[in-house]
């Protein structure tokens, strides 16, 4: 079990408020003495010196609270720069492509900007390749419990022996067990209520523990097929000239209309689909 778990259920210590009381670091201890040059009067003095703590405290949580408004931005803004980024760098370089094609440029010249290009927009490419590792990176860490969850399923987790309630002292000393229902103040009803659980929380952290594996898997589905891709279009690439591959790119790139007729014909899931049925699996 994670400590941090059993702060969110007991509540964190850090938060509680300031103390209020205590000596006062800018009291030399002769300023209520004098009154004189404009001094601020002793019962003014200690109303501030009471306030300090609380305004440092909300002070503290608005600059949280507008760091993490300022990181949802730029979240938001990094995507939408990114696309428009990478869109108008293909289109830089499909330009530069069509001009070295129209000026007759060597294949070596040619196979130096194919290179770029591949790198950062075909499917096996380092760009595009380090984007979904990063996806998935965020993916496995949304799809692990909060500490909250885990804290719940870890005590319906248990044998019979965790859940007994005999070993509680005067002072609240226990098992976990017994310390959460003497926080909560559960009534003996509300224990059983909850142990008729157990059966589901073990049957939930099964189901985790394989969605977790598939995630994994899929990581490694995803490098395969990126590999195997590679080394296929490598194939290709031998038997065409730098000059004919810049020439299927333009075309590509050109023809947009042609592109999403082709999205309409043809998809890997209509495939796969059409694989499943032929082979008699749903």
């Amino acid at each position: 079990m994670e400590g941090s778990g059993v702060d969110l259920l007991w509540g964190n210590s850090s938060e509680q408020e300031f103390s209020l009381t205590g000596p006062y670091s800018g009291d030399d201890g002769a300023g209520s003495k004098r009154r004189k040059g404009g001094e601020i009067p002793k019962g003014r003095v200690d109303s501030r010196r009471k306030k300090v703590p609380k305004v440092a405290e909300l002070e503290q949580r608005v600059n949280a609270l507008e760091k993490e408004n300022l990181e949802l931005r730029l979240q938001l803004k990094v995507g939408i720069e990114t696309a428009q980024r990478d869109a108008q760098e293909k289109w830089k370089l499909t330009r530069k492509l069509e001009e070295m094609v129209g000026q007759k440029a060597s294949n070596e010249d040619l196979e130096k900007v194919i290179k770029m290009y591949v790198k950062k927009f075909s499917d096996y490419g380092e760009d595009r390749t380090e984007s979904i590792n990063k996806h998935m990176k965020q993916l496995e860490k949304l799809l692990f419990p909060t500490q909250t969850t885990k804290m719940c399923m870890w005590s319906l987790h248990q044998d019979d022996d965790f859940y007994k309630t005999d070993g509680m002292n005067d002072a609240g000393d226990g098992n976990i067990w017994s310390i959460i229902c003497n926080v909560i103040e559960a009534t003996e009803d509300q224990k059983e209520k909850i142990k008729l659980h157990r059966d589901d929380a073990k049957k939930m952290a099964k189901d985790l523990r394989f969605t977790i594996r598939e995630c994994e898997d899929l990581k490694k589905r995803m490098d395969l097929k990126n590999a195997a891709l590679h080394e296929e279009m490598k194939e290709l690439r031998k038997i065409l000239t730098s000059n004919q591959l810049a020439k299927f790119i333009l075309w590509v790139n050109k023809n947009k209309a042609t592109m999403a007729m082709l999205d309409k014909l043809w998809s890997p899931i209509d495939e796969l689909k059409r694989g499943s049925s032929s082979s008699g699996d749903i």
